[in-house]
């Protein structure tokens, strides 16, 4: 199973850090994920499509195509919006 890990907010929601996840696509893990914890799935997700400013990336490189296949050995990080900076 593809293993996600999971930062920031997305930690605190899930009460764990690494989590293995079944799925043949980058998609069907973000899916199963969402299944199984529907908080995290409601800060990742919003109306079955990705959030603005959620960052997935797939043994490192920025996911464009949730359809990207996975395997048993690859890594998946989500990192959620950060705020930062100070208003003017």
């Amino acid at each position: 199973m593809p293993t996600v890990k999971l930062f920031a907010s997305l930690r605190k929601f899930a009460g764990t850090k690494e989590l293995s996840i079944i799925g043949a696509t980058v998609g069907g893990v973000l899916l199963e994920l969402t299944r199984q914890n529907p908080l995290l799935g409601t800060a990742i997700l919003d109306g079955g499509n990705l959030r603005p400013h959620v960052v997935i990336t797939l043994n490192g490189r920025n996911v464009i195509d949730l359809n990207d296949s996975v395997n048993e050995q690859d890594v998946i990080a989500i990192f959620p919006p950060i705020a930062g900076g100070q208003g003017e």
